[in-house]
């Protein structure tokens, strides 16, 4: 007697697919990315421009795929701290380490920006040690404030484009930069219906979630993730809402990029319902005005625009109205600073914020951590203490 098999469609969900997707040299999109003869290229800062990276095509299937650089599951430094003083952010010495550790191997190259000075000497080491194919530097300007400071920052993105053409003879057309627009604002406007699932009395994902299919967008084609996102977008509006929570809370602060910390709050009965972070919110608000005839100037008006990161000597009364606008919208009951250990612009500014936002009758938590968050009990205790105070 014959027996036949049925052969089950065990393949997950585009929402499961998001929230697990590998990182690194296991993600299975930058695999295929490579194997099709693709180039991959991490940046630093979301003052790069990731557009000007992911229009270049080349013959066939020969693409530029930008990836955000980021040490989610870095355990230790200790060969990062022998070149950077552990007296520096610990982002800086994990991204590092992740470099040295050949974790990063599929690299063909990095783009960074002056984001910080912590930042800006881990590049230089990322030169000396690892010697990557392509490496650039975009220099940001301190200020906003005048014509003279954009179009600086608007050549520096020109220089880079320039290396891309010098180094591999491939330059981004109009066509291809217009196209490539659509396309980011496309998932610009996902990622804000995300954001916007979140904002009822009963939300339906958790701040762990949003962050994990954040850092999916972060390491796949954004054609291919926009796809992805729309079909996840419906499973989530059909999922019954998040009641169970003791409080509604906004995080911002220094980039978080692994949902470790997220989860350490939320295990407290907190709710991150927003946030007002350079790898969250502050990332993806802004749109790129399509059909420019000058696309390159389009994109880095967007990226100069945007709302400023504490690095800026400007604009700290915007990003204070900004977090309170976030915080009212979301009607959250307190919100959540951290910063990274020896991030200054940081941990001032989170000072001037919080101080504004209590004012408003707003609590305000300030945690300091390291990049891995290994002190749990400490950041729960401190966590819990704060549902305390909020009466939650």
């Amino acid at each position: 007697m014959n027996t036949q098999t049925e052969q089950t469609d065990i393949r997950p969900s585009a929402l499961e697919e998001l929230l697990t997707l590998p990182l690194r040299g296991e993600n299975p999109y930058i695999l295929d990315w490579k194997a099709n003869g693709g180039k991959v290229f991490a940046y630093v800062c979301s003052y790069v421009p990731e557009e000007i990276i992911y229009a270049v095509k080349g013959v066939a299937k020969s693409r530029y795929l930008p990836v955000r650089l980021g040490a989610a599951g870095c355990n230790n430094t200790e060969d990062a701290d022998i070149d950077l003083s552990r007296c520096l952010c610990s982002f800086a010495r994990s991204t590092l380490q992740m470099g040295l550790d050949g974790a990063y191997s599929y690299l063909d190259g990095l783009v960074f920006s002056s984001s910080c000075e912590q930042m800006r000497r881990s590049f230089e080491f990322w030169r000396d040690k690892r010697h990557p194919d392509f490496l650039a530097m975009i220099s940001v300007p301190r200020t906003t404030d005048t014509n003279a400071h954009f179009e600086w920052y608007l050549e520096e993105i020109n220089n880079v484009r320039t290396k891309f053409g010098q180094k591999y003879g491939l330059l981004s057309s109009k066509a291809a930069l217009n196209e490539t627009i659509a396309i980011y604002n496309r998932f610009r406007e996902l990622m804000l219906t995300i954001y916007a699932l979140r904002l009822g009395d009963a939300p339906k994902l958790t701040g762990t979630q949003a962050l994990k299919i954040a850092q999916a967008g972060f390491n796949m084609p954004k054609e291919i993730f926009n796809t992805k996102l729309e079909a996840a977008i419906e499973e989530i509006m059909q999922r019954p809402g998040i009641t169970d929570y003791r409080a509604r809370v906004l995080l911002a602060g220094s980039p978080v990029d692994d949902p470790a910390l997220v989860e350490i709050i939320e295990g407290t009965g907190a709710l991150v319902v927003t946030d007002a972070l350079c790898t969250g919110r502050k990332f993806i608000e802004g749109m790129v005005d399509e059909g420019s005839d000058d696309p390159v100037r389009a994109i880095a008006k967007r990226y100069f625009s945007k709302e400023t990161c504490p690095r800026m000597m400007d604009g700290t009364d915007s990003r204070v109205a900004y977090v309170k606008r976030l915080a009212k919208e979301a009607n959250v009951d307190g919100v959540i600073f951290q910063y990274i250990t020896f991030c200054d612009n940081h941990n001032i500014e989170n000072i001037i914020e919080s101080r504004a936002l209590e004012k408003e009758g707003i609590p305000t938590l300030t945690l300091e951590r390291e990049y891995q968050p290994k002190d749990v009990g400490r950041l729960r205790t401190r966590v819990q203490a704060f549902m305390e105070r909020i009466n939650k």
